[in-house]
């Protein structure tokens, strides 16, 4: 990745959607548009919570993930996740049973940090950037479809808050949508995929409800991976105000074409706050 933060305009316009039940044949065909070179250092963010397990991005889903990047003979894969005010990511590391991948575990707490201006955001007008990201060839965003009580939704933008390397990521709440979008600018992923296999619904992320939808979303547009998501479960995305922001700032667009089904998901509950799907 660029040493110094830019924004990047996520241009792609097609968005994978794979109905599967199978776990690994659902991965692989989502994953076909991945492009990986030989000796190269990938990167990967999972959605991940000790606080409850259906919140996290599906471990088989992820484990199937490396495995096929692996096929590629990388130099490195990391998984990349910072502490909470609650805990250190390393206990979270060891509850999940991450310690068991055939990967680098990595807390972004930890590292070394340049900081750098990134001059297109709208919140952070100097970003701590761990040194890490300057040697990653391919960075992927691997989040969790689910409601959330303070934004209704959250999917592959909101996966990249956990790259804030601040523990106390509370602090960011009142200005939520300007730093999902400042995150999504200076870490722009090459690719993005977004577990819907079993999605979480109701009072999320912490009280929601498991639902299996079996579904994985993936491309290069987070926007319009996260507007595809929302569409399918029956959230207005133009409802989302963090998404909306997001196509503001220019880090995707509305304008995608989608491959395969987009199903309709009729028993998709939103949290009480936010009831109403029209």
């Amino acid at each position: 990745m660029n040493t110094t933060a830019s924004l990047i305009q996520h241009t792609g316009s097609t968005v994978n959607v794979v109905r599967q039940e199978d776990k690994k044949k659902a991965l692989s065909e989502a994953v076909k548009r991945l492009s990986i070179e030989t000796g190269s250092k990938i990167a990967i963010k999972p959605n991940i919570s000790i606080q409850e397990k259906k919140a996290c991005t599906d471990f088989d889903l992820l484990t199937y993930l490396i495995e096929y990047i692996g096929q590629f003979q990388p130099q490195k894969i990391f998984i990349v996740e910072s502490d909470t005010y609650l805990r250190s990511i390393w206990e979270t590391y060891d509850a999940l049973g991450y310690h068991s991948l055939d990967a680098d575990l990595v807390n972004l707490s930890e590292e070394v940090c340049t900081t750098v201006w990134p001059g297109e955001t709208s919140f952070f007008k100097a970003f701590p950037y761990p040194n890490l990201f300057k040697d990653i060839d391919c960075m992927i965003s691997f989040g969790k479809l689910k409601t959330h009580i303070l934004t209704v939704y959250t999917g592959v933008l909101k996966n990249q808050f956990g790259l804030l390397p601040f523990p106390d990521k509370r602090l960011f709440h009142r200005k939520l949508d300007q730093v999902i979008s400042d995150v999504n600018i200076v870490f722009p992923c090459d690719f993005y995929i977004l577990d819907g296999v079993a999605a979480m619904h109701g009072e999320g992320p912490l009280d929601g409800d498991s639902i299996e939808l079996n579904l994985l979303f993936s491309g290069t547009n987070p926007v319009a991976i996260d507007h595809c998501a929302c569409t399918a479960v029956g959230i207005n995305p133009h409802e989302v105000s963090h998404i909306l922001h997001a196509h503001k700032m220019g880090i995707g667009t509305f304008n995608y074409h989608v491959e395969g089904t987009l199903p309709e998901i009729n028993q998709f509950n939103l949290p009480k706050s936010h009831s109403s799907k029209d």
